[in-house]
């Protein structure tokens, strides 16, 4: 299915003073071939987050994801390196894992083809009869992945600009929180019936927290709450409004949105990363992993408990409304709106991002 880029989008394509500008078309929300051009033209060529160094404790640990379709498995060899695999077995195409676990060995569950943890063919069961088949230049392909502060990123086309320059000047901003000690405490992930560039709006400004969270309208200073761009990241700064909320702390939020998926969740003592991943046009999964970096066995399971509470909160409030613009998005009584000056400055500036790399998409010839 391929998106055919009009005139109109020719138009809509326009980057305009924010004074000026209209949002982004409904038809970019909900257009199945539009999700086409989101997946493989913006998404699978950027850095994606799978995860954490702080999963795979000894050699030999791996976890398992899916991520754009694509299935992944990401493993700790014996040399202590972190590794991307495709979990793709390269006889029938069967998983190497179908959960996290720890090996030695990468092992086929369907028809048992074992590999080492560099990835190399080292058996093939009753294969000996085949004829022109060298077992040792079979290995599972490797994506490209790389470290930020123990947070793993992989891009699936290879040629990404290095993870740090994607990430800069995040951990210089909100020091001296150190994401380096931060360890992965639990996942939830949501699926929401809407494109997934709808939850990603509604996360870029606070004009709806009054009124879609009014306990966490409570917990933050809304008054002090400001939206920085830089580059190909939008922060939104928010400070506590006093050490007695269910953070527990006092301090600042940062709230960074990194082109095109990622969102940070930045807190004193904690990390709360969402990756959005649209399914199609009209669903997308909110993957929520919670980071903390307190290390009494007890106060680590009230933070947790806490912030789980809260943040389960603030998502199915999101969810919620987010559902309903999709809604709204695809009744063919509403194309564009305009933007609100003063507290929308982060939609503005993702949406250029995505007229960005559209412009690129839609510039390249067949």
């Amino acid at each position: 299915m391929v998106y055919k880029w009009s005139q109109e989008d020719t138009r809509d394509l326009e980057i305009r003073p924010i004074d000026e500008a209209e949002t982004i078309p409904a038809r970019w929300f909900t257009s199945p071939a539009m999700h086409e051009v989101d997946r493989e033209g913006v998404l699978a060529k950027s850095w994606l987050y799978i995860g954490h160094e702080s999963q795979l404790c000894k050699r030999g640990d791996y976890f398992v994801d899916s991520i754009l379709g694509r299935p992944i498995l990401v493993v700790k060899n014996l040399d202590d390196q972190i590794i991307c695999f495709s979990n793709v077995c390269r006889h029938r195409g069967g998983p190497l894992a179908t959960s996290s676990g720890s090996s030695r060995v990468l092992r086929c569950a369907y028809h048992a083809w074992s590999y080492n943890l560099d990835g190399q063919l080292i058996g093939a069961p009753k294969f000996d009869g085949v004829k022109n088949f060298d077992q040792s230049q079979c290995r599972l392909p490797r994506y490209r992945m790389e470290n930020f502060d123990g947070f793993l990123f992989v891009n699936f086309s290879g040629n990404a600009p290095p993870l740090r320059e994607h990430l800069s000047g995040i951990s210089e901003t909100i020091s001296p929180i150190d994401l380096n000690a931060m360890r992965f405490q639990k996942r939830v992930v949501y699926e929401v019936k809407c494109n997934w560039k709808v939850y990603i709006d509604n996360y870029m400004e606070g004009y709806h927290i009054q009124s879609v969270h009014p306990k966490l309208a409570r917990i933050l200073d809304v008054a002090g709450y400001k939206t920085v761009i830089e580059n190909n990241k939008v922060l939104q700064y928010g400070p506590l409004a006093s050490e007695d909320n269910p953070y527990h702390t006092g301090g600042a939020a940062y709230y960074y949105q990194i082109f095109p998926n990622l969102m940070l969740n930045i807190l004193p003592g904690r990390v709360q990363v969402n990756s959005i991943l649209p399914v199609d046009a009209d669903r997308c999964l909110t993957v929520f992993d919670l980071y903390l970096s307190e290390t009494d066995p007890q106060k680590l399971a009230e933070r947790l408990r806490d912030d789980l509470e809260v943040s389960d909160l603030v998502q199915k409030e999101d969810i919620s409304i987010c559902e309903r613009v999709q809604e709204g998005l695809k009744s063919g009584t509403y194309n564009k709106g305009r933007i609100c000056v003063s507290e929308e400055l982060g939609v503005w500036a993702f949406q250029n991002n995505l007229r960005k790399a559209y412009s690129h998409i839609s510039s390249q010839k067949p």
